[in-house]
């Protein structure tokens, strides 16, 4: 993390900071990225496979939750994934708060985007094989899907335990019902669970549940919230609630591992050290981080 400019950088936008050591007695949203995993650090496309935290990505998520914990920020609810990534992020960051003790609620609809057949793929060899152009539609597209992965390969999740026991709120797939019920002799309900998605798709789940669950439910009662998940359930969350552009999506990078403080009301992220220009936001971080904001200094120890 850089540490914390002494003046006000020359930038356009300028990330506000809370008081270093002082608790925080506003309500808090904060949205952060898993931490690296190997398939990040390989250039890999990942999305539902369970890749965990590289040590990199560890080092990532505990130094997220000293630098909250630094400026005074409270949790009293957290949400994550059902990846293993995100969960491994959030008690990271808890832990190094001290309060692992907080409720963790995990939901399959703050999954990172489901890839498809490309789960798995090197981005240099796909990039390679089907050009640039198509490479970025399917990478950062907002409506684009990839090539839909095969029903009995590793890469659907209906072949994997977790989704096909636990999701129960999605419709029923009369052909992999017919299908999977002919090939294990006895009746066997199966979910319409995805084979690919695009950000649209992935919007579809996460911004619902966002609206119905999070922010009734935590946010609207006062509650300060982590939110611990993946980069395009970021990119779609900021989407929405910051007013982004769909032909402007592909132009935002979610760095791994920095707390992203929401501003509601406000419609705009801040930072709690340095300046967006520190990171990696992508071209369109004028979006994320609009016109000027107060910098508070940081109280001395």
């Amino acid at each position: 993390m850089p540490g914390s400019a002494a003046a006000l950088p020359s930038s356009a936008y300028v990330a506000e900071l809370l008081p270093v050591g002082k608790p925080s007695k506003r309500q808090e949203v904060v949205i952060i990225r898993h931490g690296k995993t190997f398939n990040n650090q390989l250039g890999i496309f990942t999305g539902w496979d369970d890749a965990a935290l590289a040590p990199e990505g560890r080092a990532e998520a505990a130094a997220a939750g000293r630098l909250l914990r630094s400026h005074g920020f409270v949790f009293d609810v957290v949400y994550t994934s059902w990846l293993t990534r995100a969960i491994q992020t959030a008690w990271l960051v808890l832990s190094e708060m001290e309060c692992i003790w907080l409720p963790v609620h995990k939901t399959w609809r703050l999954n990172e985007r489901m890839y498809g057949s490309l789960t798995g793929a090197s981005k240099r060899a796909t990039k390679e094989q089907f050009g640039d152009v198509q490479f970025k539609k399917w990478r950062r597209g907002y409506d684009t899907r990839p090539p839909r992965a095969a029903t009995f390969s590793k890469n659907y999740p209906g072949n994997d335990k977790r989704y096909v026991d636990n999701i129960h709120d999605l419709p029923v797939s009369l052909s992999q019902t017919l299908m999977r019920s002919f090939d294990s002799g006895r009746l066997s309900l199966h979910r319409r669970l995805p084979r690919t998605e695009s950000l649209k798709d992935c919007m579809e789940r996460t911004v619902p549940f966002f609206t119905d669950v999070i922010k009734p439910e935590a946010i609207d009662t006062g509650k300060s919230v982590l939110i611990a998940t993946s980069e395009n359930a970021i990119r779609g969350l900021l989407m929405h609630l910051l007013g982004i552009p769909k032909e402007r999506i592909s132009e935002i990078e979610i760095p791994t591992g920095l707390p992203l403080i929401v501003d509601m009301e406000q419609g705009k992220l801040r930072l709690l050290e340095g300046t967006p220009d520190d990171y990696n936001f992508g071209k369109g971080v004028e979006l994320l981080f609009r016109g000027d904001t107060i910098l508070e200094d940081a109280l001395e120890d």
